[in-house]
């Protein structure tokens, strides 16, 4: 995975266990990154989900069990799949793919830094063929900048869809709160620090053809926030048409874990020369400026051995600092972007 960039194999420590700040610019979202997880539906979750507040360790390192599934996620072009014309204002989507059975969806976002991430809508040809697209009228904010333990936020997104010769307006909602932090475990990447996000959607569908068939769904989704990767682990409760699941709720009807992350890009550049010092508890790393770069990829693997790499951040000047700690070994590589 781009061998031509220069690489940092600096060995240092960072503080496992304390609180981090999750900013939206270390999501991935560049075109060529991409994830894959494993994916599990009907699953017992009565250990792993934990309890609010922090520091504390969630394991989620298992190997891929029977019944799991493989999901790959890319970042592309909003034009990828040809449905580009309702999301105008998306700068990339991202396409998840199925590689059991090839089903694809593609949600459109775009990153607005010291705001969150704009959510314009999805397409998904699997879950509904009649009614794939789903445009929300006005841009949801579904992760605020930045992320921090004891936050929360609400949200709101109304689309159309259509089910059995029934137009529904749908009006969803989503109350979130960060209610723990700490490491999360996992397959192939590692322990990385995280922040557990406890989020409650609520989907109300209103009849505009017969006014009869109104409904409400509630789910509970908790997903752990880790930097360079996203969302690292997800697990949404069944569905309840009575309230919100409980927060202790022991069978899941989703699971993902990402297992693996990296870049497709062919464009970095090289940068050289790279170097690294420590000074009161602080990573400093700087290196050459590229006469075109207009940025910079920070990225570091934990450990090297595994070869996974994952962003830390996209730094415009080049010079990055992180603080650091005795409790684990990490490596940096940066590039340059044309």
């Amino acid at each position: 995975m781009k061998a031509h960039l220069s690489l940092l194999a600096a060995l240092l420590g960072f503080t496992a266990h304390g609180q981090i700040t999750f900013s939206v610019a270390t999501l991935p979202h560049e075109i060529g990154d991409y994830n894959r997880a494993y994916l599990a539906t009907n699953v017992d979750v009565s250990g792993p989900l934990g309890n609010p507040g922090g520091p504390q360790r969630w394991d989620f390192s298992q190997p891929q069990a029977s019944g799991e599934v493989i999901q790959r996620t890319d970042v592309v072009p909003p034009t990828d799949g040809g449905n580009q014309a309702p999301f105008p204002q998306a700068t990339y989507a991202e396409r998840a793919r199925n590689e059991s059975t090839g089903a694809l969806t593609w949600s459109y976002y775009q990153v607005v830094p010291n705001q969150g991430r704009e959510y314009y809508g999805f397409v998904d040809t699997n879950s509904n063929p009649d009614s794939p697209i789903k445009t929300f009228s006005a841009p949801t904010i579904d992760l605020p900048d930045p992320v921090q333990f004891t936050q929360t936020w609400t949200r709101s997104a109304d689309f159309a869809d259509f089910a059995v010769l029934i137009d529904f307006e749908v009006h969803f909602t989503a109350q979130a709160r960060v209610d723990a932090y700490g490491t999360v475990a996992l397959p192939d990447l590692g322990v990385l620090p995280a922040l557990r996000v406890n989020e409650v959607h609520e989907y109300d569908y209103i009849d505009l053809t017969f006014g009869a068939f109104n409904y409400t769904n509630y789910f509970r989704d908790y997903y752990w926030l880790a930097p360079g990767v996203g969302k690292a682990v997800e697990i949404i409760s069944p569905g309840s048409n009575t309230g919100a699941p409980p927060e202790n709720f022991t069978s899941a009807a989703a699971m993902t874990r990402v297992f693996e992350t990296g870049s497709v890009q062919p464009a970095a550049q090289t940068v050289s020369p790279l170097r690294l010092h420590l000074q009161d508890g602080q990573a400093i790393l700087d290196w050459g400026a590229g006469a075109n770069a207009s940025g910079y990829r920070v990225e570091f693997a934990s450990p090297l051995a595994a070869g996974n790499w994952s962003m830390c951040a996209e730094p415009f000047l080049n010079t990055w600092t992180e603080p650091v700690g005795t409790n684990a070994q990490r490596f940096y590589r940066v590039f340059a972007e044309p």
